[in-house]
């Protein structure tokens, strides 16, 4: 009865990594679906072009945070510094020369991005309506969303 026992446990055990190295297997297989079918456009940048629009993106979501932080502890002056700091400032720090090799589409959206991000401070300097300033940043958010869905960076 126990040699009948350990059969079992040794059958189960080995139906279990089968199953779990066939679960890994397609797992893996369809994030590399996923890679491989990218549609979006690609944007061919160099390495320190790449840099500077991650950095101006990375900017947009610490102030995103900073935004949505302050709106919690109905802290306009923490919204208005995070908001103007990517807003128009940020916008004529780009570079002329990467922003004429952007595509139209791309170069249509970032500058409503930085003026989303204006017209947060602007609300927050004014009447300072928490309510308001969640709605502009709801708003702002899908510019953002529809632009990751439909660029990506390469470095050619």
């Amino acid at each position: 009865m126990r040699k009948l026992s350990l059969k079992k446990g040794f059958l189960w055990s080995v139906m279990g990594c089968c199953l779990w190295g066939s679960l890994a297997q397609a797992q893996s297989t369809s994030q590399e679906q996923i890679v491989t079918q990218d549609a979006r456009e690609i944007i061919w940048v160099t390495e320190s072009e790449k840099a500077t629009l991650l950095s101006e993106m990375r900017g947009f979501l610490e102030a995103t945070q900073k935004i949505l932080e302050g709106s919690l502890a109905d802290d306009m002056e923490v919204i208005e510094e995070a908001a103007r700091a990517v807003g128009i400032k940020m916008m004529k720090a780009t570079p002329k020369t990467l922003h004429d090799k952007l595509p139209t589409g791309f170069t249509d959206k970032g500058p409503k991005a930085h003026m989303g991000f204006e017209s947060i401070a602007d609300e927050a300097a004014g009447m300072g309506d928490r309510e308001v300033v969640l709605e502009h940043l709801a708003a702002l958010q899908k510019t953002c969303n529809g632009c990751h869905a439909i660029y990506r960076l390469k470095v050619k």
